[in-house]
């Protein structure tokens, strides 16, 4: 994955009005991570975190948010968007909640996406598919400070002892 250093670069990037394939893809990359640390940094909303654990997920520190959005305009108390799993399947979900999101009314999509994911490396004109982009981010999430990032078959990420 290309690091980049500082919020300047990716402001940078962002103002500008042509981007090449390298520069599109680092912006992916930014806003995936920048996603999926957000969302192991603060509490999920109690009904997604209540339906993950009934269907599996390991909230530990083994599945990452890839997207989360809630109260869109037209469809109020309602969470949608996409994890990727312990396993490292992406699913794609829709919850059907309370006001404050907390209790679950009913689940209406949970599914699992990984065909219809781009997970390639290498995509003529597109360079990288988010899948595959998603994938590195989770794996150099659950890797504990001071190991060697997991290769990819490695599913499952270590729990750091504190």
């Amino acid at each position: 994955m290309n690091k980049i250093d500082t919020p300047a670069d990716i402001v940078h990037l962002s103002k500008k009005r042509q981007r090449n394939v390298q520069e599109q893809n680092r912006l992916s990359e930014y806003g995936l991570k920048t996603t999926a640390t957000y969302w192991r940094a603060h509490a999920l909303p109690e009904a997604l975190h209540d339906a993950g654990l009934a269907h599996g997920i390991d909230w530990g520190n083994n599945s990452i948010i890839i997207d989360l959005d809630f109260d869109v305009p037209g469809i109020p108390d309602t969470l949608m968007g996409t994890i990727l799993s312990q396993q490292e399947k992406f699913i794609e979900f829709e919850i059907e909640t309370s006001q404050q999101h907390q209790l679950i009314n009913s689940i209406e999509v949970w599914l699992d996406v990984i065909a219809q994911t781009n997970v390639h490396e290498h995509n003529r004109g597109t360079g990288r598919g988010a899948g595959a982009m998603a994938l590195e981010i989770r794996r150099e999430l659950c890797t504990p400070a001071g190991l060697p990032p997991a290769d990819s078959s490695t599913t499952e990420c270590p729990i750091p002892a504190f």
